[in-house]
């Protein structure tokens, strides 16, 4: 099989020779380095602070201390292995540094014959030890329209995804249906209490099921904390009474918010729901929907989960993103399945007996080296028992959820399994982990993984799903198509309305998208909409509008009748400019960024090296080093190739983020 032209740019790398001639230094010298020493080595590397030192270096001194080399000899054999190598123009030592200054020429040549062979693909070096992963992202409960944090978790799912498949992984997407918890159950009484049917043709399903689980959850809970209070009253707890009492004023305030937005709608729930105990309707409705104890009734519980997740596709098909499979929780309890893992866990040495119910004491596998450094876990972590079975017999998410884990790898013959589930969820989804390992399912346990985020702030936003109080991601689309139509107004006026409209819509979804993988996962964030929309900096429109900027100059090099012509380029025109030689040294990285991204699962690095590679370029296009004028025919044709290569790279790393690049803004 021939050598994949980007494997050569991405071995070419400065990261990859500076790390590869420390640790081939170190081996001489009779270190024994593991991966993960090898991965700090080529992580260590570093761009030089100031050019005249050179590109990149490493600080060297540090591993020749660690292992008791001497320095000077050190320095000696790495920079004669570094001249062997073709990219570097020059090694040489500086201070405790060993820096490089990459041979540009070579660089440019490597970079352009890979860009002429794969185009768009340029840059996505396929791993040498495929697999095949599940990843589950989104996942929202169906009882309201998808908002902000979901759509965190959509945007870093999907982008996920796509890292993975172009590293060359089988990747399959899915989303759990929590069709069996307390929330969908509110819904469902509040839906089939009120004998409610379709939505109003001009309201989006999952908006409109949206207010019936408000309006139900709250009048529901109006109803409890009447009946509190009346408790309170007579066994005199009057400081209790009195704050509960500013609680039911709350709540009847939000209940007159929720009557505004539909009269009509609330009147006929609130009538049906009169003279009942909503608490043990809706808990009787759990038991029912569980067991399938009433066939209309599941299918009416279906019937509104349905209308909920066809306006979640809809909106999820506005970004861009598709899941491949949707999965019932319901249908794992109707199944064998849960009943299994009862019957495993019930035989199993960690069983135990918590607050009256089936559970499993976790605490033991932690003495287990494998399972803690796996898990990321020091050895006194307290772990609290996992219940499975509620007293009255139901189960428990977290036991549907072990089921679950067995299925994605089953049925996928997956070798890893993401879930991109909020942080919050972090000792929820350990305890799922520690499960599956200690019912004889360590594979599994091992090889999930909680693809943890953040939450995500809007300014001067509080949300609450049960009180239908919220920003919903469509409204958010909206406002930023609507930001992105103003500036595509101002630039292109002359554009046809329906190309103007259309532009705004890729705009302002890329908007939100980038945004929302820009920072790291773990670290929470405030999504401000006006720097999602800078059309100036670190933004889509931004990388958009650099993308439209390559794409021009092409258009313009081929009315004037200039042709790419790959074998007339004249590679030494790369170190005649500054900034000619910094796009060079960023294409030659590229594969690198990427692999590094997906191998990590770290998107927030495609959007930096985006930031960055967009800069230079713009910089270049301004800085007056023109192409379509360039006479030396050689240097013209160095400039066209980089040019084309640039806009290759930011095409092929926005379709990594789910966005579609456009020629035109």
């Amino acid at each position: 099989m021939p050598e994949q032209p980007s494997r050569n740019v991405y071995e070419s790398a400065p990261q990859r020779v500076l790390s590869r001639v420390v640790a081939r230094v170190l081996e001489q010298q009779g270190v024994e380095l593991g991966p993960r020493e090898r991965q700090e080595i080529e992580y260590i590397v570093a761009e030089s602070p100031r050019p005249e030192l050179g590109d990149y270096g490493i600080p060297a001194a540090r591993y020749a201390k660690r292992y008791g080399i001497d320095l000077d000899i050190f320095f000696k054999k790495a920079t004669a292995l570094l001249q062997q190598e073709p990219v570097v123009a020059e090694a040489k030592r500086v201070g405790g540094y060993l820096n490089i200054t990459i041979d540009v020429g070579y660089a440019a040549k490597l970079v352009f014959e890979a860009v002429r062979a794969e185009g768009f693909e340029y840059g996505r070096v396929k791993t040498e030890k495929p697999e095949r992963i599940v990843v589950e992202h989104t996942s929202a409960n169906p009882v309201h329209p998808l908002h902000i944090g979901h759509a965190r978790n959509a945007s870093l799912g999907d982008s996920l995804a796509r890292l993975l498949r172009a590293r060359g992984h089988v990747v399959q997407t899915r989303f759990y249906i929590n069709d069996m918890g307390r929330q969908v159950a509110v819904l469902a009484y509040g839906y089939i209490a009120a004998g409610l049917d379709k939505p109003p043709k001009d309201v989006k399903p999952d908006h409109w099921i949206g207010l019936v689980y408000a309006i139900t959850h709250t009048l529901s809970d109006i109803e409890e904390l009447k009946k509190r209070l009346e408790q309170l009253k007579q066994e005199e707890k009057y400081e209790e009474y009195r704050q509960l009492l500013r609680e039911l004023d709350e709540l009847v305030a939000t209940a007159s918010r929720l009557r505004e937005r539909d009269p009509e709608l609330f009147e006929r729930i609130a009538e049906a729901l009169k003279g009942k105990d909503p608490s043990q309707e809706i808990s009787k409705l759990m038991q029912v929907y569980e067991y399938r104890q009433d066939p209309e009734k599941v299918e009416l519980v279906r019937k509104v989960v349905q209308l909920c997740l066809q306006g979640f596709r809809e909106t999820l098909s506005r970004l861009g993103i598709e899941i491949e499979k949707w999965d019932w929780e319901s249908e794992l309890a109707w199944t064998s399945m849960v009943s299994k893992i009862l019957e495993q866990a019930r035989s199993s040495p960690y069983a135990t007996v918590h607050k009256g119910a089936l559970a499993l004491n976790l605490q033991p596998l932690l003495r287990d080296p494998v399972v803690r450094e796996r898990l990321g876990l020091p050895e006194d972590y307290e772990i609290p028992p996992l219940i499975l079975q509620r007293s009255d017999g139901t189960t428990l998410y977290t036991t549907r959820d072990i089921a679950y884990s067995i299925k994605k790898f089953r049925e996928f013959n997956a070798d890893r399994v993401f879930n991109v589930i909020a942080a919050e969820q972090r000792l929820e989804q350990l305890q799922v982990r520690l499960a599956l390992i200690a019912l004889g399912y360590r594979r599994e346990g091992l090889n999930m993984i909680h693809y943890a985020y953040e939450m995500v702030n809007l300014p001067g936003q509080k949300m609450s799903g049960r009180r239908g109080r919220y920003i919903t991601l469509d409204e958010l689309i909206d406002q930023a198509v609507a930001i992105a139509r103003q500036e595509v107004e101002k630039r292109s006026p002359g554009l046809p309305e329906e190309e103007k409209q259309k532009i705004a819509e890729a705009v302002g979804t890329a908007a939100v998208r980038y945004t929302l993988v820009s920072v790291s996962a773990p670290k929470p964030m405030t999504f401000n909409i006006n720097e999602a929309l800078n059309f100036e900096r670190n933004s889509a429109p931004y990388i958009l509008y650099t993308h439209a900027r390559a794409a021009s100059i092409l258009a313009k090099a081929r009315e004037r009748g200039i042709q790419l012509d790959w074998d007339r380029i004249d590679y030494s025109a790369a170190n005649e400019n500054m900034l000619r030689r910094s796009l060079v040294i960023q294409a030659l990285v590229y594969p690198y960024v990427f692999a590094k991204a997906a191998d990590e699962q770290r998107p927030e690095l495609i959007v930096a090296y985006l930031n960055r590679l967009a800069d230079i370029f713009n910089r270049w296009y301004t800085s007056g080093d023109s192409v379509v004028n360039e006479q030396d025919q050689g240097k013209q044709m160095f400039k066209l190739a980089l040019v084309y290569a640039v806009k290759q790279i930011l095409a092929n790393a926005l379709d990594l983020l789910g966005i579609k690049a456009i020629d035109r803004m």
